[in-house]
């Protein structure tokens, strides 16, 4: 029995160094790589500058995003860049968030760079820019995914750089019902002008000629200078009053001026009652003596 104790210790031994062995090196075959955090750096011109701050500079629609130093084996780490509408230009005026895109990548030792690409899906008034870890969308689709709302924000931990800025949307600009007509009326349309029409007026007037009223012998008339006393009748003095006296009517049936003829049978008149008197004086003279 000795004997055999003696062949037996060392199979013992052998199979107690194995089991152990064993028990040894089964647990670090099992345990996961613990990856922590993604060690994540981003750039916003290309790749030109690289940085991990909080604040992101703008809001930039395409994000480079990289793994900073060596990876661990087996690690997989992702990120993503989510776009929002907001309320306010800060976090604590955000307000309601409404997402308008999301780009998602992996990162691991592979594939240690990419590109996330919101462009087409930035915010046209206030908005807001979130980079985190994780491949969560947050854009209130359910429970598990919630939307940022200030104080709390359902990314908090996991955020590697937000943004948050723009501006008020502007008004619409109300379309006018009618067209305006203020340019139309600005402008006077030539119309015909009283001071126009006055002088045609006068000018009518003044050239026509108003009728000129037939002239009128007055009494001021200068009559035919009398004879003399010491004047000889003769037979020819004694004949001319008859002429004269007889030529007046058939001078008006000519249709000479009335004025003149008027003027002529006065002077004949009177010359034929001065040539009477005085043939008349001259016969009572001859008759006394």
């Amino acid at each position: 029995m000795h004997h055999r104790l003696r062949r037996s210790v060392p199979a013992l031994t052998a199979l107690g160094l194995t089991a152990g062995a064993a028990v040894l090196t089964a647990p670090a075959a099992q345990a996961a790589p613990d990856c922590g955090r993604a060690p994540v750096q981003y750039s916003v011109d290309g790749g030109t500058h690289w940085t991990n701050n909080a604040a992101m500079p703008g809001p930039a629609g395409t994000v480079q995003v990289r793994l900073a130093g060596e990876p661990a084996a087996g690690c997989d780490y992702h990120v993503s860049l989510a776009s929002y509408a907001t309320q306010g230009a800060t976090w604590a005026t955000s307000g309601h968030h409404t997402q308008l895109g999301r780009a998602t990548t992996t990162l691991n030792r592979a594939h240690y760079r990419d590109a996330l690409d919101v462009s087409g899906h930035l915010p046209p008034c206030f908005g807001e820019l979130a980079l985190y870890s994780g491949d969560g969308s947050y854009d209130g689709s359910d429970s598990d995914n919630p939307l940022p709302l200030y104080p709390g924000e359902p990314y908090s931990g996991l955020a590697i750089a937000t943004w948050n800025g723009g501006a008020a949307c502007a008004s619409p600009t109300p379309t006018p019902s009618t067209t305006p007509t203020a340019t139309p009326t600005l402008t006077p349309t030539p119309t015909s002008t009283p001071t126009t029409a006055r002088p045609t007026t006068a000018t009518s007037t003044a050239t026509t000629p108003a009728p000129i009223a037939p002239t009128t012998p007055t009494a001021t008339t200068p009559a035919p200078a009398l004879p003399t006393a010491t004047t000889t009748p003769t037979a020819a003095t004694t004949a001319s009053p008859t002429a004269t006296a007889t030529a007046a009517p058939a001078l008006a049936a000519t249709g000479a001026d009335n004025g003149t003829l008027t003027a002529l049978a006065i002077g004949a008149v009177a010359l034929a009652t001065t040539g009477g008197a005085v043939l008349y004086t001259a016969r009572r003279r001859t008759t006394r003596s």
